[in-house]
């Protein structure tokens, strides 16, 4: 698969996180939800181990008219108290940490993928 075969906003949202996160984005087709991204070397909080992660998404066929939910992070672990945020799953046959944040107010006018999993990351450095 390439961007080229994705209809445009798809292309163009691959096309960003690719120029974000150079070096560190991987894209594989899925089936009918979307294409599945993998963020290599995502730091984590202090409470992970180890501190870094990858953190997997799909970004939706129908983006940017809805947002990327949920997030997983895979290859790393949480000790401590819980955080009702996130959940133990087994997610494409790995075990990970399902995130749970969720973009309530999504604007396609306003919000991209890109900002989406910069908060992400952000919250993910502090939990």
């Amino acid at each position: 698969m390439t961007v080229d075969t994705l209809p445009p906003d798809l292309a163009q949202a691959i096309g960003e996180l690719e120029q974000t996160f150079s070096g560190r984005i991987a894209i594989e087709a899925s089936d009918a939800s979307g294409v599945v991204i993998q963020l290599h070397d995502v730091v984590l909080a202090e409470r992970w181990t180890p501190r870094l992660g990858s953190l997997w998404f799909v970004l939706p066929y129908n983006y940017p008219d809805a947002p990327v939910y949920p997030y997983y992070i895979v290859g790393a672990t949480l000790s401590g108290p819980g955080v009702p945020a996130l959940q133990p799953v087994v997610w494409r046959g790995m075990a990970a940490i399902q995130v749970s944040l969720r973009q309530t107010a999504w604007d396609p006018a306003r919000d991209t993928v890109v900002g989406c999993v910069l908060q992400t990351q952000s919250w993910l450095r502090l939990t």
